[in-house]
């Protein structure tokens, strides 16, 4: 891997909005009954939801808190053989009136449609503007080239 290759994963890594990103799909997690059912979260992990913009208010995290215990057990039930593609909204939909705030909640998270769109169109501008030749061009000089083809300047 180039150091300018390099370079880039790292500032990507160290972006607010990719980390911010990455919080929310790690928050996603505690919504997937399979994820319950190994990890048994707490209260504690129950704030990390606080990433999800629209699940952030202190009554929503409270009643998914409420509920958690209930659903520790619920999710402790699913057999082995639960698929999360095709038994996870059917699950939900059984257990809904047990777990209503959590039910909610899923509703809406399931909305939420994940893309790598903005990092392949920026690995494909590194591809373009950067040959074979320019592996070793200076950090800052492909930072700002970079930059400023992203930001159509």
């Amino acid at each position: 891997m180039t150091p300018a290759f390099q370079y880039f994963l790292n500032t990507l890594a160290n972006d607010l909005v990719v980390s911010r990103t990455m919080k929310v799909f790690c928050a996603a997690q505690l919504f997937s009954p399979r994820a319950v059912k190994v990890s048994r979260p707490t209260a504690a992990d129950v704030e990390r939801i606080r990433d999800v913009p629209f699940l952030n208010t202190n009554d929503v995290i409270q009643s998914l808190k409420d509920e958690l215990p209930t659903y520790i057990v619920k999710a402790a039930e699913i057999n082995n053989a639960f698929d999360i593609l095709s038994d996870s909204m059917r699950w939900w939909k059984d257990v809904s009136p047990d777990l209503p705030s959590w039910s909610s909640a899923v509703q809406k998270v399931v909305l939420v449609q994940p893309s790598s769109a903005a990092a392949e169109r920026v690995f494909s501008l590194l591809v373009t503007m950067f040959g074979d030749q320019q592996h070793d061009a200076l950090e800052d000089y492909v930072e700002a080239a970079l930059m400023l083809r992203v930001n159509d300047r």
